[in-house]
């Protein structure tokens, strides 16, 4: 496995294809963090920019977790995170879903109690395929 840092991005690490005398790149992980605005979603972009007009860094996600911690004395019980998996070639995965000019996004939605909850710093991990 390798680590790659890109600026101002999702941190990207490559799972390598073990048993070959020079293993490719099988597997892609990111992982990266957002914070959910005023309706209660969390929206993490997995470009190469952390930015809607990047280039995407997956174009299969095999499996897509989040995790969410608020220690706001607001919300009663820890937010729970609304997320299902999926696998959709060049596309994206979650609850809340935007596909914004090809761009893939991921996004959720943080609850505390029954309403939305705005500033709750969501932690993302995703592992997909990605075209060489």
């Amino acid at each position: 496995m390798s680590i790659e840092f890109i600026t101002l991005a999702p941190t990207l690490f490559h799972v390598f294809k073990a048993g070959e005398p020079h293993p490719k790149k099988a597997k892609r992980i990111i992982y990266g963090q957002a914070t959910s605005d005023a309706n209660g979603i969390a929206t993490f972009y997995f470009t190469d920019n952390a930015l809607a007009t990047g280039n995407t860094l997956l174009s299969t996600i095999d499996y897509a977790v989040a995790s969410v911690f608020s220690t706001n004395p607001l919300i009663n019980s820890r937010p729970r995170v609304q997320m299902r998996e999926k696998n959709i070639p060049a596309k994206y995965v979650s609850a809340n879903v935007t596909n914004i000019s090809g761009v893939t996004v991921l996004g959720i939605s943080v609850l505390g109690s029954e309403n939305p909850v705005s500033g709750v710093i969501v932690d993302f991990m995703i592992v997909g395929s990605f075209d060489t």
